[in-house]
């Protein structure tokens, strides 16, 4: 009897001693639910019904035993009309996967935003958001605040999560305060008493950047949304009639998506026509930039040294690669090619370091082995990127808004001459008034190591201005009062480009539209909206410039084709391949492609693709083997 009443002393103190700080607050949801997207409200093929929709389609799928939102389109926008005054709680669980990293936003929005939901305005709905908790491919993003805001600018919580992992998010707001929670453990809590009541909530399904796959089989998915009110009759939820609690299904409607990222399949190259005697060591120097982000510059340097490395690699074999869009964040870099490769660069000494304000730089000397080194450039060197940076200045302030319609139209302009486009508005990194200084005072470095971030090799940047000419009511002369708000939407830009000195300005422009409405939002939205038009016939001019001097004809042999079938299937393969202006069909396994980069970046796309095989490459000719 004695034992027992020490074991159970002993497990007594061992539960007060899980945390230092006690048991964190749990969270509760409401006990009356007034909103529930469940396997009876979301069909399988159909939708939600509870839902309007302001943009974009989707339909309800089944998936890891859940029932889901999968959106058809980058750029879903859904809403419920609600009138939330009170206490109330928010649940739903997301699920994101890799490709292009897509993320679902669900924000708590006001009286202004509803009224943009109703006449199809995504950017006022986006606009005027209370709360936000957005659940991306690595982490969980939200915000909270009293007076209503862009609910990209509200990303004041980051944490990070497992991809392709189903997590849990909560929102209790009560007594005057809100709480979000991330799989049970609460990450944030605010003071939240509004001027004005929460008029409805929206989800909103986009991604970081653009790629090759489509959207609908690489998404990020919803399930489980529940929205109830605290009323204090009962602590368990009460369901209203008509909806159900999700029941486990084994339908699986969604068998497109992957459940693993593929990793590219590395093959032994036979020659390598550019390299005539093998070396063992090539002494080689390199310089790596890095911005100091909330005064870490320890981070900071250890991204240049990383950068650094690369730039001794590269000098070392003669390349220049643009962009390495399979490393995502530079102080992996180290570590990636550690495990896949092995050690390319040794002996590394730090010759100089600078530390300026807002970046550092390193410059070391190393000895980089050339067989170590091809196989790193062939893992990390892949595609050319564009990277677009457009932020926003009105007389509310400057903000970097990921889906104005300049930034849409530079996007879909890039997209269709194949580059990869990373948008800079869903790097919670990059602050809109840094960039408007950067571009004021016209600081290319710190623009540079901006394009180094998302690894891109060219960037458009630029500024636009919203100046309102005449409100509604205004004198304009002769007794006559105006009618309509007039916006003009002024817009200069830059576009850049890395090469071997730095960043050269290829090109520089200047234009303005104006925008008449009724409403003054929506007098600036048609104003960027026909700035837009004018931009594309601008920026293609220009692009086709830059792309001229970059131009070049390689010869794409394949050994092994046989059938006309054949050829025009590795010709369509050949034509999606990023840079790859056209194809020219020249007999059996005989491709002419006029490309824009360097050959070494066409050989490694053609080592992608599952078919081929790679036998050599030289500048001017690639020769494969059809498997």
């Amino acid at each position: 009897m004695l034992l027992a009443i020490l074991l159970l002393m002993a497990f007594g103190l061992s539960l007060s001693l899980g945390s230092p700080f006690g048991t964190s607050s749990r969270f509760e949801p409401g006990d009356k639910v007034i909103l529930f997207l469940s396997s009876e409200s979301c069909p399988v093929g159909g939708t939600f019904e509870e839902f309007q929709v302001v943009r974009g389609s989707y339909e309800c799928v089944d998936y890891k035993g859940k029932r889901w939102i999968r959106p058809f389109d980058a750029g879903l926008l859904l809403y419920k009309e609600l009138n939330l005054k009170d206490n109330f709680s928010v649940e739903f669980n997301f699920l994101a996967f890799k490709e292009g990293c897509p993320y679902v936003a669900v924000n708590l929005f006001s009286e202004e935003a509803l009224k943009s939901a109703k006449t199809k305005h995504v950017y006022g709905v986006l606009g005027n958001t209370y709360i936000t908790m957005i659940g991306t491919c690595d982490s969980l993003e939200a915000g909270i605040d009293t007076k209503p805001k862009s609910f990209a600018a509200l990303r004041e919580y980051s944490r990070k999560t497992s991809p392709q992992q189903v997590h849990k998010v909560a929102l209790s707001v009560k007594d005057g305060r809100a709480s979000i929670f991330l799989n049970g453990t609460k990450v944030a809590m605010e003071t939240f008493r509004p001027n004005a009541p929460v008029r409805g909530i929206s989800v909103y399904f986009y991604r970081r950047f653009a790629t090759d796959a489509p959207y609908a089989d690489n998404p990020a998915l919803i399930s489980d949304l529940k929205v109830a009110l605290y009323t204090g009759r009962s602590k368990t939820p009460s369901v209203p009639s008509g909806i159900t609690a999700p029941q486990p299904q084994t339908q699986r409607a969604l068998t497109p998506l992957p459940s693993v990222e593929p990793k590219p399949v590395q093959r032994n190259v036979a020659q390598r026509p550019y390299r005539q005697t093998a070396v063992k060591c090539i002494p080689s120097t390199g310089v790596g930039e890095a911005s100091v982000i909330g005064g870490d510059r320890a981070s900071a340097k250890a991204e240049a040294l990383a950068r650094a490395k690369w730039d001794a690699i590269e000098k070392a074999l003669g390349v220049t690669t643009s962009v390495k869009t399979i490393v995502q964040n530079f102080r992996l870099l180290d570590e990636v090619i550690k495990n896949e490769v092995g050690g390319f660069i040794r002996d590394v000494k730090i010759l100089n370091e600078e530390n300026f304000a807002d970046m550092v730089r390193v410059k070391i000397k190393g000895c980089v082995y050339p067989n170590e080194a091809e196989k790193a450039l062939s893992l990390i060197s892949r595609d050319t990127a564009f990277s677009v940076l457009i932020i926003t200045k009105s007389p509310n302030g400057v903000e970097l808004d990921e889906m104005n319609p300049v930034t849409t139209e530079l996007v879909n302009i890039l997209n269709q001459q194949g580059f990869k486009v990373y948008d800079f508005a869903g790097n919670p990194n990059v602050n809109p008034y840094d960039v408007e200084s950067i571009i004021a005072q016209r600081r290319f470095i710190a623009l540079r190591a901006y394009m180094s971030r998302v690894l891109s090799g060219a960037m458009i940047v630029g500024k636009v201005e919203l100046v309102p000419s005449t409100t509604t009511g205004q004198d304009i002369g002769y007794g006559i009062r105006a009618t309509f708000n007039v916006v003009t939407a002024r817009l200069n830009y830059y576009l850049l480009a890395r090469d071997k000195n730095g960043v050269r300005i290829i090109a520089s422009g200047s234009l303005s539209a104006l925008g008449r409405a009724p409403n003054m939002r929506d007098a600036q939205y048609k104003a960027m909206e026909a700035l837009a038009r004018r931009l594309g016939s601008d920026i293609m001019g220009k692009l086709d410039r830059y792309m001229a001097s970059k131009r070049k004809v390689v010869t794409v042999v394949v050994k092994g084709v046989k059938k006309t079938t054949q050829n025009f299937a590795i010709k369509e393969k050949l034509q999606r391949i990023p840079w790859v202006q056209s194809v020219e069909d020249m007999g059996l396994g005989r491709f002419r492609v006029v490309y824009l980069e360097n050959t070494v970046y066409l050989a490694n796309a053609i080592e992608r693709i599952p078919e081929l095989e790679l036998i050599r490459f030289s500048p001017t000719e690639v020769e494969a083997r059809l498997l």
